[in-house]
């Protein structure tokens, strides 16, 4: 093992910046935005974790959504801050007669089966206005990318990349509850 110096910035003054030309904008190749599993790892969280744990991870590594996969490494599904604030962790621990610290992360995610993806190779032909589209129409933060002839999660995109990027703000909302529907036509 080397030992590494450390130096003094005290008389640096400048920051680095890239000569490269390239930022992205809303007719940029939709590839620009897109996180690819093949060239990056995905963030993970194994099913057997548990929730009240996976929460505190996510918190503190500034993650809004992981990847669940089981001892195989087979994607089950994904488990996002929402699905884990601690009034749903709450509200489902009462419905089973448990404590919260029961909860595994594999009672508070979305299955795999409730998903919705887009297709690798309709993304290697979209543009950012595309994805930034079907995310806001879908009301979602992150849309998984599965390569149909490999049948793998090939990567993801996710909105606050797309804004951070393309250097604005992206305004995501859920779709409306049949609760806030009633309530605005009364």
């Amino acid at each position: 093992m080397r030992n590494l110096e450390l130096f003094s910035t005290a008389s640096i003054d400048h920051l680095m910046w890239s000569q490269k030309e390239y930022s992205a904008n809303l007719d940029s190749p939709a590839l620009s935005i897109f996180t690819d599993f093949d060239h990056s790892q995905p963030m993970v969280i194994d099913s057997s974790a548990s929730a009240v744990d996976t929460a505190d991870i996510m918190v503190k590594t500034h993650a809004f959504m992981r990847l669940v996969v089981d001892k195989s490494n087979r994607f089950l599904g994904v488990i996002t801050q929402y699905e884990l604030s601690h009034s749903k962790m709450m509200k489902l621990a009462t419905k089973n007669s448990g404590h919260i610290s029961d909860l595994q992360v594999t009672d508070m995610m979305v299955p795999r089966e409730d998903l919705m993806a887009l297709d690798y190779h309709q993304v290697t032909t979209a543009n950012v206005s595309d994805v930034v589209r079907a995310l806001q129409e879908n009301g979602l933060h992150h849309m998984l990318v599965i390569d149909h002839e490999l049948h793998h999660i090939r990567g993801l995109i996710a909105a606050s990349d797309v804004a951070r990027k393309l250097n604005i703000p992206i305004d995501i909302q859920q779709p409306p509850s049949f609760i806030q529907i009633f309530k605005a036509t009364r």
